[in-house]
């Protein structure tokens, strides 16, 4: 009996000598940070603080994900996952405002976190990715200093404005056309072809794309406010993202009309990577193959995920990781 109750002893010593190794290893961080001369939100967590460094920015402009902690806790697993909420977003703008945003201060300041991160997780790899409008600013960061990253990686990725402006006129032209809905089509035909610089035009004849979306990304979108909730979000704190979306939008407009990645960003010197939904209606992949195809770097791949959207990131992590495993190997 004694030799029993030492034998459980000894077990039990050994299983919380373990959770206590493992609890040791995990990061768990989410504060104000000094990046680009102001205070910046930042999360950083992960099971194992050992594991690739995976630096996500989000889109929108302003669309933080930061909250969305339960959606992106399995990624967690494989990488020490850093999400900011970028000048003008989310916690960052609730403290700061969106004075000062612009496509460069965002690049400079995402930058700036890199040099800090790359200092602190000295030796381990930093996996850059960038999801919708995150792509632009990711896609700047990686031209500007590719000496801090171990690989760029795409997802929602953005190639032209004005091709995607087309395309979706286009579109929506083919959808109203199939279901007969006559007033709607009319409404395209009368304006021709579309300005892509004209955003008064664009936003009033593409919100009715939503109605369109890949399942899951109606779902996403659904669900969004009852996942925020039960990640602790409330009224309060609610408020400051969706005004940050709206301020960074005004700010950034004139950056996001003259978006065209395939004129201007082309050579890479880490390797490049995208992860595409199939059906994404706002980064449609038609046009990021197109782009894709026409980058020149040391190594490059692309993974198409054929039951996803805009938000594969969200909607379909499993296949998300295992394409990003996969880029590291």
């Amino acid at each position: 009996m004694t030799r029993c109750i030492a034998l459980l002893a000894s077990a039990a010593v050994v299983f919380v000598a373990s959770v206590q190794a493992q609890s040791a290893q995990r990061v768990e961080e989410a504060s104000y940070v000094l990046v680009g001369g102001i205070e910046q939100w930042v999360t950083v967590r992960g099971d194992d603080r050992t594991n690739p460094v995976l630096l996500l920015l989000h889109g929108g402009p302003g669309d933080v994900q930061s909250p969305f902690i339960s959606t992106y806790a399995p990624y967690e697993t494989d990488f020490v996952l850093v999400q900011w909420d970028q000048r003008g977003a989310g916690r960052t703008f609730a403290k700061n405002s969106a004075a000062g945003v612009t496509l460069e201060r965002q690049i400079s300041d995402g930058i700036d976190l890199s040099q800090q991160l790359r200092k602190r997780f000295s030796g381990q790899r930093l996996v850059l990715l960038g999801h919708s409008w995150g792509s632009v600013v990711a896609t700047g960061m990686a031209q500007q200093r590719p000496d801090l990253f171990d690989a760029y990686v795409g997802t929602g990725q953005v190639a032209s404005w004005a091709e995607t402006v087309q395309f979706q006129f286009d579109f929506l032209k083919r959808r109203y056309s199939d279901t007969g809905n006559t007033t709607a089509l009319a409404a395209l035909e009368a304006i021709g072809k579309p300005d892509p610089r004209n955003v008064k035009q664009y936003f009033g004849f593409s919100r009715p794309l939503r109605q369109h979306m890949n399942p899951s990304d109606t779902a996403w979108f659904a669900g969004m406010l009852d996942l925020l909730r039960a990640n602790g979000e409330t009224d309060t704190t609610l408020k400051p993202i969706g005004d940050g979306m709206n301020a960074s939008g005004a700010a950034l407009i004139q950056s996001t009309v003259g978006i065209d990645l395939p004129a201007t960003a082309t050579a890479f010197r880490i390797p490049y990577f995208v992860i595409q939904g199939r059906t994404d209606l706002f980064a449609p992949t038609p046009l990021v193959e197109t782009y894709f195809a026409r980058i020149l770097a040391p190594d490059k791949r692309i993974v198409i995920i054929e039951d996803a959207g805009h938000f594969a990131l969200a909607t379909h992590q499993a296949e998300v990781i295992a394409a990003l495993k996969q880029t590291l190997r």
